[in-house]
């Protein structure tokens, strides 16, 4: 059986209760006939049962376990973020004899009387010693009188006090062999706390009025309140509560607790009343950011009111109507639809956990869409899901705002929304952030995007939707666009709706925008345009459309914060906006663009003057941007960190050099041209074709060249770099199925190996040329090249007084491995050849 059908088909039968093998040959698109022995094959394997004869039903076969969920799955964040504290719970009261005293802390309303409730359940549910009963007790209802408190603990003789007419026993006496629940246990004077801590010391207690003798009772004991147990009890009584549970508040839970939450309360509504109930999504969602006093009590109110209101203006309909929007809105059924069992969930998010360890974000969007179409989109419904409703819903008002593009995002914010199913809470933050931060370095305007277009969702999701929705946008957004640009203006939407426009004429992600009040200052202005500043790299420059303030004051503020040049149009129309937008896509340089302003806007035009004002090296490639981008990655590494480092393409630095050849000083910051290729260059400016770091005398030469800009002991590891870079892209033209980013660590790590063993100091050419004749020579040996007749005795070959044949063998063996061959004696000669030559 394949692997990838069993897995469809027992993710399929996961979903759902029972299914025809019609059913299921509809779902998965094979013929019945197939789907058949599938499924057989699966029942041999004890995988899945059938049941009935005409038709049979499959369904899954799930783990003992899976069907003995205890009680406290009734409790919302069982195996969420109350987890750990109910298996605190868990272990403090089965402790023989009669468990650990265990206090459960939190506010008003946070569900403690519930969680002692379940307590008692799980007691009984295992048979436990001492569950035979249940009692509670709030100690707030008699805290003014002590003395009829006590005595309801612990019980009075007759004739205790005034009033005392006959025997009575307390809660103690009749919990024996049960549990008794004091809530507000702070409540508790300190006489009455020492009395209570006697008896868990001892299992005694004497009734008030009792002078002889002592009484035994059998009670588990379990506490609650809403105050700080070590500052408002005695320290003697807080000693001996074993085990402290703190519970939440109802905002502080996780975003799908209180999302399922609201909706257990709109079930329990519905079942009380016997009618549907339908929730916008916009009211719905609120009620999940509430941050209410008395929790979920104060919750449970406001659910309750909203039916009310809603009955009453439609006492008779057979469903009521809360909030406007019935499109986007959740439906609780009465009577309710059985919930469908999440049945492989731990498994996918384990496979999506897998695919975060990619590097390469393109493989990893063509994984995650692959993962969707074969596991997600037929088996994880949004429809009826409040938080993919709110994060489809806000992504696409923000993409009106930004691109007016709703289909540019549409399919992949419910890939995104399938996958937050999928994962939850279980997502490693750590990880995600480090996938951000490298996500951004690749792809910074498909990430400014992205996060444009998740900036209004709620924080515990924002950063995996973002990084998500980017990695599905990637192709989407152009990556081209050099420069940053700005709109700002005053009004709730100028900006924004002429970003809209322009952005959708452009056809791309070009403009971002500031609203301003009328109100606004300059000083407000700067310190908005400062903070967006602050989260983009403004290296390669800045132009920003205004329609407000001195130009200059604009232009002086926030200049310095620029690393690279600022052009300020004090103009904001759509038809200015529209062609700095076509400008940016065209490619055009920031010069020609600043020129052009100037030439043809009828404003007033801010521009620093020169190519950059701090030093700098440019790069560019022949063979394209992207090899320049890797060029100036690798650089970044051993550059002075005040160097600016600078792509261009191969034809703008072309323009460039013609323009600094006729126009005095253009370059006076550039230090350095990087290139590829041969380079026409009448300018001062020095520059190197990196190419020519093969050659012998490179070494020299770049030590002479990159002086005050990269420390002389980083020469050595930059070339080395370069002879790696180059290497693998050789390789990948040359390879027919090898993989050039594997074979190129492995044969670098050969080349290692043969200088130390043989006493060699190869110069850059010559490690060059070897390593490529090595990943060639490899997969020689694995396409089965042919062998040749060897014309001397391989066991007397030599390098530097040391045996050639037998250590090449040693040098080799881990690659040998690796790809189960054997490296012929032909093959090693003429490697012999190469080390010698």
């Amino acid at each position: 059986m394949r692997q990838e059908t069993r897995e469809h088909l027992l993710n399929l039968l996961a979903e759902e209760n029972a299914l025809t093998t019609q059913e299921i040959a509809d779902s998965i698109s094979l013929s019945r006939s197939a789907t058949s022995l599938y499924l057989n094959e699966l029942l041999e394997q004890n995988e899945i049962q059938k049941s009935g004869t005409k038709p049979v039903y499959w369904t899954i076969n799930k783990p003992k376990y899976e069907n003995d969920e205890d009680v406290f799955v009734q409790y919302i964040g069982s195996n969420g973020s109350a987890k750990k504290a109910i298996e605190t719970c868990k272990a403090a009261v089965l402790y023989p004899p009669l468990g650990l005293p265990l206090l459960l802390h939190g506010a008003s309303g946070v569900g403690k009387s519930f969680l002692a409730y379940l307590i008692f359940k799980y007691l009984q549910e295992n048979k436990c010693k001492g569950s035979q009963k249940y009692f509670v007790f709030n100690c707030a209802d008699y805290a003014n009188n002590p003395e009829l408190l006590s005595s309801i603990l612990f019980g009075h003789t007759k004739g205790a006090f005034t009033g005392a007419e006959k025997e009575k026993s307390g809660l103690l006496a009749q919990a024996d062999n049960g549990v008794l629940f004091l809530d507000e246990v702070h409540r508790l004077s300190h006489e009455n706390q020492e009395k209570l801590f006697q008896f868990m010391d001892t299992g005694k207690f004497r009734p008030i009025g009792e002078e002889a003798e002592m009484v035994y009772s059998n009670v588990r004991l379990l506490f609650a309140t809403t105050e700080k147990p070590e500052e408002v009890l005695l320290e003697t009584f807080y000693r001996r509560i074993s085990v402290v549970i703190n519970l939440p508040a109802f905002h502080e839970r996780p975003i799908f607790e209180r999302i399922e939450l609201v909706k257990y309360l709109f079930e329990r509504e519905a079942k009380r009343i016997k009618k549907n109930i339908v929730i916008s999504n916009e009211v719905f969602f609120d009620l999940t950011a509430q941050k209410l006093p008395g929790n979920i009590g104060s919750l449970s109110n406001q659910v309750r009111m909203d039916c009310a209101d809603a009955l009453r203006l439609a006492p008779t309909s057979p469903t009521l109507y809360i909030g406007k929007d019935k499109k986007a809105a959740i439906e609780i059924t009465y009577p309710p639809i059985s919930k469908s069992k999440a049945g492989n969930r731990q498994l996918f998010a384990k496979k999506l956990s897998s695919l975060l360890e990619m590097t390469n974000f393109t493989e990893l969007k063509e994984k995650l869409q692959d993962f969707d179409s074969r596991f997600l989109e037929n088996m994880v419904v949004l429809a009826n899901d409040s938080l993919s409703l709110k994060i489809k819903t806000s992504v696409q008002e923000q993409n009106r705002r930004i691109i007016d593009n709703e289909a540019l995002t549409a399919d992949s914010v419910e890939v995104v929304c399938r996958l937050l199913r999928i994962v939850k809470e279980k997502m490693d933050g750590k990880k995600l952030e480090e996938k951000m931060h490298l996500f951004s370095k690749q792809y910074p305007r498909t990430l400014l995007l992205s996060a444009n277009l998740t900036k209004n969702l709620p924080l515990e999701v924002q950063p995996f939707v973002t990084f998500f929705l980017g990695v599905m946008l990637i192709g989407k957004v152009s990556e081209d666009i050099r420069y940053q640009a700005l709109l700002v203006a005053h009004g709730n939407a100028t900006a924004s709706s002429i970003q809209a426009v322009a952005n959708k004429m452009c056809g791309d992600y070009v403009f971002d925008a500031i609203n301003m009040p009328l109100t606004s200052s300059a000083r407000d202005i700067v310190t908005k345009v400062s903070d967006w500043l602050s989260e983009r790299d403004t290296s390669e420059g800045v132009i920003m459309l205004v329609d407000m303030g001195s130009l200059t004051h604009l232009y002086k503020s926030l200049k310095p914060q620029i690393l690279g040049e600022l052009l300020v149009i004090n103009n904001l129309t759509t038809s200015y906006a529209l062609d700095i937008g076509q400008r940016l896509i065209n490619g055009n340089l920031f010069y020609e663009i600043a020129k052009t302003a100037e030439r043809e806007f009828v404003t007033n035009v801010q521009y620093f003057e020169g190519f950059a004002v701090e030093k700098n090296v440019i790069i560019a490639s022949i063979s394209g941007r992207n090899i320049a981008k890797k060029i100036k990655t690798i650089c970044e590494k051993y550059f002075n960190p005040d160097i600016k480092l600078i792509v261009l393409n191969y034809g703008e630095l072309a323009n460039t050099l013609e323009r600094a050849s006729s126009e005095e000083d253009y370059l006076k910051e550039t230090a350095l041209i990087l290139t590829t290729s041969y380079l026409d260059n009448t300018t001062p400016v020095p520059s190197i074709n990196l190419i020519d770091v093969l050659d012998e005398d490179a070494e020299n030469q770049l030590n002479r060249r990159l002086r005050n800009l990269i420390h002389p002991n980083n020469i050595p590891l930059l070339m080395n770099e370069f002879i790696h870079f180059f290497s693998k892209e050789g390789l990948s033209e040359k390879l027919e199925f090898l993989n050039p980013d594997v074979i190129i660590r492995q044969v670098e790590d050969v080349v290692d190996k043969c200088e130390k063993r043989f006493n060699l100091q190869l110069n850059a050419k010559m490690k060059f040329n070897l390593m490529m004749h090595l990943a060639l020579m490899i997969e020689r040996t694995i396409l089965g090249a042919k062998d040749y007749p060897v014309p001397e005795d391989v066991n007397e070959l030599k390098i530097n007084n040391k045996p050639f044949y037998q250590n090449a063998q040693t040098i080799f063996y881990t690659l040998e491995q690796f790809y189960r061959i054997k490296i012929s004696t032909w093959e090693l000669y003429i490697l012999y050849e190469i080390l010698l030559g």
